[in-house]
């Protein structure tokens, strides 16, 4: 049995994975103005060792257990860096990216979620229009609030200011919720369920240790790997994207008062107990198991983070923006995020066959990150619908308004460290 080679820990970067602790996080989106002028300070990241790699994330992580054990209730303080570049990002940095075979990416998320999908872009942040310009890359600073926000700052002055060639275009910023709701995104869901776990990075799982999940090949994740682009040559990216990967990144206002209200008011309605699962749920819309052929091939990995304030007692309808900052990462957007949003989370008709299950009508959108069709040409397209058969075999229909809104984001390339030091101009090493 050939035996797959170890990974270059020291050349991924850290969020891909094992992924950055994140108790903070701030986004810090940026143009390129003067791409000559930034290319000695992607060196200087480099030699500074300002990007965190896989290996730097996994001994953060062994901080973090010492730091537990020898000081309970002790909060380690760090900080821990990544860039990630859009398409016209790499296009100011080098005239060689035509390898990128990814045509979501070339077309950028406005392109594909705007255009050609459901977002509205009068509900996108000015920011991140391409009629404004867009943005050409982002830094990712996650760890603790105070360091997070001296690094960041550091960083704005010493590597992305104007001497630099750089423009800051916005500033976003997630947060870890408190208390018992840790861990958890606003709607209340436990965060990082079923997150694939990649073999020959993370140790094997087994059934029974309460903990099992599907190994996915690396290759789904990080480019260059088993399994990208299902290992068929034709489709490979160029060596030099190897230990890359495609991040998405996407600001969702979350209207959780009018979610709870809805839940609190619809399921007594509906004889429904919690204890029978819709086909159109988010779990069996953007996780199938045994209803797809190729397991991994849709895999995403997830990194994202809460912002905004927690509701308030009294707040029964949205007073302040809060919601997720969605990231994650894949080898194909065309492949992961863009297929996830397409051809399942949208569809009403995905899982396919359980019209006889469902009174003969379509399981619906999902429920969670649904959004409604553009144009609406028909009464029945201003509202999403889903399809639910309770514990007695009765069928009934639920629809109501999404309870998210996208505010826009964009499609980047997270580059090996050796990557970034070429698009800095250092020769290929082969």
């Amino acid at each position: 049995m050939t035996v797959p080679p170890t990974p270059d820990f020291e050349n991924i970067q850290g969020d891909i994975w094992p992924g950055l602790t994140k108790k903070y996080q701030i986004f810090w989106f940026f143009r390129i103005e003067d791409a000559d002028a930034f290319k000695p300070s992607l060196l200087q990241l480099l030699d500074d060792k300002v990007i965190t790699s896989s290996a730097d994330a996994q001994a953060h992580r062994e901080d973090i257990k010492r730091a537990k054990t020898s000081q309970p209730g002790t909060l380690l303080q760090l900080a821990a860096v990544n860039i990630a570049f859009s398409f016209k990002g790499m296009q100011k940095l080098s005239n060689d990216i035509d390898g990128f075979r990814d045509d979501p990416f070339r077309k950028g998320m406005e392109g594909d979620m705007v255009t050609e999908g459901r977002d509205k872009i009068e509900e996108w942040m000015n920011e991140f229009k391409a009629e404004n310009g867009g943005v050409d890359g982002v830094v990712l600073v996650c760890g603790t609030e105070s360091t997070v926000k001296a690094t960041m700052q550091e960083l704005a002055q010493k590597y992305f200011s104007s001497k630099q060639g750089i423009t800051q275009i916005k500033t976003l910023e997630g947060r870890e919720r408190p208390g018992a709701n840790a861990k958890h995104e606003h709607f209340g869901f436990l965060d990082a369920i079923s997150q694939p776990r990649l073999k020959g990075f993370d140790k094997q799982c087994e059934k029974g240790d309460g903990n099992y999940q599907f190994m996915c090949r690396p290759g789904r994740i990080i480019v260059g790997h088993d399994g990208d682009m299902n290992n068929e040559a034709k489709s490979q990216h160029p060596p030099w994207a190897k230990d890359g990967s495609y991040l998405v990144v996407r600001k969702l206002k979350q209207f959780v008062p009018e979610f709870n209200s809805y839940l609190e008011s619809e399921a007594p309605k509906l004889n429904f107990t919690g204890e029978q699962c819709p086909f159109a749920s988010h779990m069996r819309k953007t996780k199938p198991r045994s209803i797809v052929v190729d397991r991994d091939m849709n895999d995403i990995m997830r990194r994202g983070i809460p912002y905004g304030p927690e509701v308030g007692i009294d707040e029964t309808k949205t007073e302040q923006d809060r919601g997720l900052m969605f990231t994650c990462y894949q080898s194909s957007i065309g492949n992961g995020f863009q297929f996830l949003k397409r051809s399942w989370i949208n569809l009403d008709t995905f899982p396919a066959d359980k019209t006889k299950f469902t009174g003969g009508v379509n399981p619906g959108q999902d429920a969670i990150v649904g959004q409604l069709v553009k144009p609406i040409l028909k009464e029945k397209h201003k509202r999403l619908t889903t399809a639910l058969v309770d514990g007695n075999g009765q069928n009934s229909e639920t629809s109501f308004q999404p309870f998210i809104q996208s505010n826009g984001g964009d499609y980047f390339f997270s580059p090996s460290l050796s990557l970034i030091g070429e698009l800095g101009g250092r020769p290929m090493v082969n």
